[in-house]
């Protein structure tokens, strides 16, 4: 990875699946390139670059801006939030995939690009603001993004022939769940305690009390088996209160 610091701000760069993804960090700008793609943050606003197809969209920052993590294929994502007349909805704006790990350059490409996602992340606190962390799931368009706001876990997921991201439901470190039931009809909250209360029922997420009783379940049609299972660990991980 290439790091220059001076004035006029800090370049980082790390090779992509796409080709040589190059950050440039300003007193109050963020730049990212690769191939024909750009991202420029300032001003209050993202502008989204694609001389390609000679396409240019702005987005006003009135909400978070953060990255997040693909699992556990490492993509790098650039999440912004869009509140609407429907809620809040999670629009991936720009994205990047990893050097494949099958070639000789995979591991160093990869270690600069986690160096690169952590400066990237620092320059984005502000924007991000309470988010901790965040995880996405899955191939394309149809992530499913996994946001940690430190006392609760909020998922994220797009439905077909939809620009952005709704949310799919909040998990509470105390083991509170809120799961959307329709546009009008409000949240059902449950509650699950224990690991074994999270399980994936083909293309749904299932929460059953101890008993195996169905309390709730979501539907998430557009990701593989295994990203389904990996979301299911990490909401039982986050509500499990098992001794040991």
């Amino acid at each position: 990875m290439a790091y220059r610091g001076d004035e006029a701000g800090d370049l980082i760069e790390a090779p992509t699946a796409e080709g040589n993804l190059r950050v440039e960090i300003g007193p109050r700008t963020i730049q990212l390139e690769v191939g024909d793609r750009r991202l420029h943050v300032g001003d209050g606003q993202v502008t989204v670059i694609d001389q390609k197809y000679d396409r240019k969209t702005s987005f006003a920052i009135g909400a978070r801006l953060f990255t997040a993590r693909d699992v556990p294929r490492e993509d790098l994502g650039i999440w912004l939030e869009i509140p609407d007349d429907q809620g809040v909805g999670m629009r991936r704006i720009f994205g990047v995939a990893p050097v494949s790990l099958l070639t000789e350059a995979g591991l160093p490409a990869l270690a600069a690009l986690d160096r690169l996602a952590a400066r990237l992340r620092v320059a984005l606190a502000d924007h991000a603001r309470d988010v901790v962390r965040a995880v996405e799931l899955g191939r394309g368009y149809d992530k499913v993004l996994l946001v940690d706001h430190g006392d609760r876990h909020v998922v994220y997921a797009r439905r077909a022939f939809r620009d952005r991201a709704r949310l799919a439901l909040t998990v509470y470190t105390d083991g509170r769940i809120l799961v959307p039931e329709g546009k009008g009809k409000g949240k059902k909250e449950i509650a699950i305690r224990s690991r074994f209360g999270v399980r994936v029922w083909g293309d749904h997420l299932r929460f059953a009390d101890p008993h195996g009783v169905d309390l709730a379940h979501i539907s998430l049609p557009w990701i593989a088996p295994e990203d389904r299972a990996e979301l299911a660990r990490r909401i039982g991980q986050l509500v499990d209160r098992s001794p040991g």
